[in-house]
């Protein structure tokens, strides 16, 4: 549980902005901050009923009997269907718009989205991520907001708060990512924490219609024709921002179909996104100026996550998302434990047409099979954790957002039942065999609670190394030393590690916070598949092999003590210092 704060703080901020800075155009009707008081009296059910008694004074006599003849059945599902903006018309013309800051908040405590957070971060944590959604969600078109009021109004009360989340977020993009990201953190509810793994390939707001027609329109009818295109019956998997589709092409000459898979962004992420990001500016901006209100310390949100947010914004970008693609394909082209999807060349700067892999969400393989799902944990901790770090190339590279519902268990080859599927390059980070030095320092330093080495080599998480100011370098160090009294998994020590950093007014390394990220995110999915893996150990073993393979290597270069151009980025002056 005491890595929920620093993946929820840092990582899911990181994941909202997904998009350049801009000046932000967002006023919020809101009063933000919420005073502290708020969080010790309000009462939803009581803030709701005063809501009612003022808005069914707005009503006329025939209107009121009617609201109250509904309110008096119980039964919310029973409401006649409405569409947003007839209701965000009938509102205004009510008046009732002058309400929406308290129907606001009456919103957000009954939806449930609050108790995503443990009972120990609740006093910490609170006013930030109430008054961050509180103004995400004032910062939406009307349409866009009645659109989730009358989601979520027309299910009874005894509704799963998990279903209610998710409710909540249908239909917005920047907080289901973020809901993916948190899914699977330690001190999450289970009820929640299962609804919003959901996230990773559950996700249902489109139909096989609509996404055919704009996949047409897109393409165009000429492409359709040449390749004798064909679409499945329904929508294969819907993500956050994205969709897919099966189907099936001829290539010109061959005379044989081949099955496929069609990946596009939705069009209401298109048009919606544009909005959310104005209002993460806007959030931002707020944040800033009430630091000292939120208790973040001095951080300079803006600059801290340019870079990150430059990244991100790739999942938007179809072509580069394709060329990411591309260059995965090529990374693992011949390593048969791994398999990216090729990318056909009739895909358009809007819509990727790529090959089909038969299997399965990762975390769903080998139901029951305790043994076999541990040997497939331990070949994904070989190929996202060890190879990534120890790998034999100059620059490494790695998924940036290995979810499960982005790594799959491919099946239907029993020559090779542990086969993986790498999905949704839209995030692809860069480990330089420079930043990956620093990665395997950092561990020594971690696993003998060696200070000096820890210090030569924390610099490395942050933009352009050690500080040149004295006070600065030793404020770093200060924090630092922290890490050494943590216990559990190496990376999520990092997590924490970057997260204080941040709060503190460092500006992080973006090649480097998106790796641990990486690394945290698959960390829940080795606990899933084997809960009895320790990664670290793992890992320590792996690379241990490795020493002594480069064994006759390093007896002819004993007298370069410090030498580290082995595979295993270990020196002997490294290893000796280890053992002994």
């Amino acid at each position: 549980m005491k890595h929920f704060k620093s993946a929820v703080l840092p990582l899911s901020l990181f994941f909202l902005l997904g998009a350049v800075p801009t000046p932000a155009k967002v006023t919020f009707r809101v009063h933000l901050p919420t005073p502290l008081a708020h969080y010790k009296t309000y009462d939803p059910d009581k803030a709701a009923l005063e809501l009612m008694g003022k808005a069914l004074q707005k009503l006329d006599p025939k209107q009121r009997e009617t609201a109250m003849k509904l309110l008096a059945s119980g039964k919310p599902e029973s409401l006649p269907p409405v569409k947003p903006e007839e209701a965000v018309k009938m509102l205004r013309q009510l008046g009732l718009d002058e309400y929406e800051p308290e129907l606001l908040e009456v919103f957000l405590h009954r939806s449930g989205v609050l108790d995503v957070i443990p009972p120990e971060y609740r006093k910490s944590l609170t006013p930030i991520i109430h008054d961050a959604l509180l103004g995400f969600l004032d910062g939406l078109s009307d349409e866009r907001l009645a659109e989730r009021f009358i989601a979520l109004a027309r299910v009874p009360r005894s509704t799963p708060r998990g279903e209610k989340i998710l409710l909540l977020i249908s239909r917005l993009p920047a907080l289901q990512k973020v809901g993916q990201i948190v899914a699977r953190v330690q001190g999450i509810p289970p009820d929640i924490s299962q609804a919003l793994q959901s996230l990773e390939s559950g996700i249902h707001t489109m139909s096989r219609d609509e996404l055919v027609r704009y996949i047409v329109q897109e393409a165009g009818e000429e492409t359709i024709e040449k390749y004798q295109i064909r679409f499945g019956d329904k929508i294969l998997a819907e993500a956050s921002v994205g969709a897919v589709i099966k189907g099936s092409f001829v290539p010109p000459g061959s005379g044989r179909r081949q099955e496929m898979v069609c990946k596009l962004i939705k069009p209401y992420v298109v048009t919606g996104l544009p909005e959310e990001m104005e209002i993460i500016d806007a959030l931002i901006d707020l944040v800033d100026k009430h630091a000292d209100f939120y208790q973040l310390g001095d951080v300079p949100l803006k600059e801290m996550f340019q870079d990150i947010k430059a990244k991100l914004a790739d999942e938007l970008r179809v072509t580069q998302e394709q060329a990411n693609f591309r260059r995965a394909y090529e990374y693992y082209r011949g390593d048969s434990r791994v398999k990216v999807p090729e990318i056909y060349p009739f895909s358009t700067k809007n819509v990727t047409f790529m090959e089909f892999l038969r299997g399965e969400k990762i975390t769903d393989a080998f139901p029951g099979d305790a043994r076999r799902r541990a040997r497939l944990a331990r070949r994904l901790a070989d190929v996202m954790s060890f190879d990534s770090l120890f790998s034999r190339r100059a620059t490494a590279i790695f998924h940036g957002d290995p979810h499960a519902g982005n790594v799959m268990h491919l099946t239907g080859d029993p020559e090779n039942p542990y086969r993986i599927g790498l999905l949704d390059w839209g995030l692809l980070g860069e480990f330089t065999r420079e930043r990956r030095l620093h990665m395997v320092q950092l561990n020594l330093a971690l696993k003998d609670h060696n200070r000096r080495k820890l210090h030569r080599h924390v610099g490395a998480l942050i933009a352009g190394g050690l500080p040149q100011d004295a006070g600065r370098r030793q404020r770093l160090f200060s924090l630092a030393d922290q890490a050494l009294k943590e216990s559990g998994n190496s990376y999520e020590i990092y997590a924490d590690l970057v997260a204080t950093l941040a709060k503190n007014g460092f500006v992080l390394d973006p090649d480097f916070s998106l790796y641990i990220k990486a690394q945290v995110t698959l960390s829940g999915i080795y606990r899933e598949l084997d809960p009895s893996l320790k990664l670290d150990r793992y890992l320590e073993s792996r690379v241990g092999r490795r020493v002594l393979r480069e064994f006759p290597k390093r007896l002819l270069l004993l007298p370069a003590w410090n030498y580290r151009g082995y595979r295993s980025l270990l020196s002997n002056g490294d290893v000796f210092a280890y053992v002994f």
